[in-house]
């Protein structure tokens, strides 16, 4: 049972949305979701916080998802000394109020639920502003599909995913350090066998390194926004090249935009911008997207996963969160400010390769999506 802080009297925001918590648990979640180790899962979220006690914590919920892993939670966490306070993903009268006192904020899964624009920027605004960090812990949303969208959760993703989090974080920093190290050396290349050949560099850009540690001590290094956005599960290192470096041919067999599916799509870089494309089908529909905002016209980022336990079951074809798992390799356009680049504009669009080859001057980091 969730436990109540005890300085929440009963007409508290807190005492008020424990209650209704309690109130949506009560209306029978999924049998899947039942079966899950809560507890287990809360314990890796507060390991990778390392709370300070008195912290205050807001935790993001969908009442009919997962309602056991916020009741965990949010007990595990007042039993390290923090002030939780539950907030559904509906929106939030005077969020940005809500947000300020806050140090720690927690995504917990959202299923059809969204987050408003407006509480978006504001969250964007306190990380920017150095005010506090994140855990994001998306779940089934992170089931996603080669063209970037979403693909289908099922239980067997879940086993995979309470697995990923039982790691060794240590080695996972290890290994990602040194990748970055080699990624840092020279030129990048990125080729696939469907034909994708895209080079660029990275220079000083800074890194994000997605290695499950969301501490206190962990932030006094953050360079970028996403620095303070933690992952769990974790596993992925990603950059933003120098714009201007980017070059080559990104070839994506399929994608959904809209409501069309685009297929034998070719996109030309030149300088970081797109120069030129075509398709074997549905073209209009990724010419609709690019007038859309003009900084889908860009290239946004390059990442790369690390964590070997995330693979998808066999028989399946999703990808396991967002792309986490090792050898995956990750190329999108749009918006990075959130990545320390120079595109603004606001919209994003992710592709996955998970047969991709990558190398630095000859150094193969990849092959055949398999890290080396």
């Amino acid at each position: 049972m969730y436990r109540r802080p005890s300085h929440a009297g009963p007409g508290s925001p807190i005492a008020a949305t424990a209650v209704a918590f309690l109130l949506a648990a009560a209306c029978a979640p999924s049998e899947r979701d039942s079966e899950l180790p809560f507890s287990l899962m809360a314990a890796r979220i507060v390991e990778a916080l390392d709370p300070v006690g008195g912290e205050p914590a807001i935790l993001r919920y969908n009442p009919q998802v997962m309602p056991g892993l916020a009741e965990e939670l949010g007990a595990a966490l007042e039993d390290r000394g923090v002030s939780v306070r539950l907030l559904s993903y509906e929106p939030v009268a005077g969020f940005s109020d809500s947000l300020a006192p806050a140090d720690i904020y927690v995504w917990l899964p959202a299923g059809n639920m969204v987050t408003a624009p407006d509480e978006l920027a504001a969250l964007a605004g306190w990380l920017d502003a150095g005010a506090g960090r994140q855990v994001h812990f998306h779940w089934g949303a992170g089931t996603v599909a080669l063209d970037g969208l979403g693909g289908e959760h099922s239980s067997r993703y879940d086993s995979v995913y309470v697995a990923a989090l039982d790691i060794d974080y240590a080695e996972l920093n290890r290994v990602q350090s040194q990748a970055i190290n080699r990624l840092r050396a020279g030129a990048v290349s990125v080729t696939t066998p469907s034909g994708t050949s895209v080079s660029f560099r990275i220079g000083d850009r800074p890194f994000n390194q997605q290695d499950g540690d969301a501490s206190v001590a962990r932030m006094a290094s953050a360079a970028i926004r996403i620095d303070r956005e933690i992952e769990l599960p974790a596993g992925v290192v990603r950059v933003a090249p120098i714009e201007e470096s980017v070059g080559g041919t990104l070839v994506i067999p399929q994608a959904r935009f809209g409501n069309a599916t685009v297929e034998g799509l070719r996109i030309e870089f030149a300088r970081g911008r797109i120069s030129a494309y075509s398709a074997a089908r549905g073209e209009e529909a990724f010419q609709a997207a690019l007038t859309s905002d003009s900084s889908l016209n860009y290239f946004r980022e390059f990442a790369l996963g690390f964590n070997s336990k995330l693979v998808a079951p066999e028989g399946e074809r999703w990808l396991p969160y967002f792309g986490y798992g090792a050898g995956v390799v990750r190329l999108s356009l749009g918006d990075n400010t959130e990545l320390g680049g120079t595109v603004r504009g606001g919209a994003v669009r992710w592709f996955f390769f998970d047969d991709a080859t990558v190398t630095v001057d000859g150094d193969v980091v990849v092959e055949g999506g398999a890290l080396r």
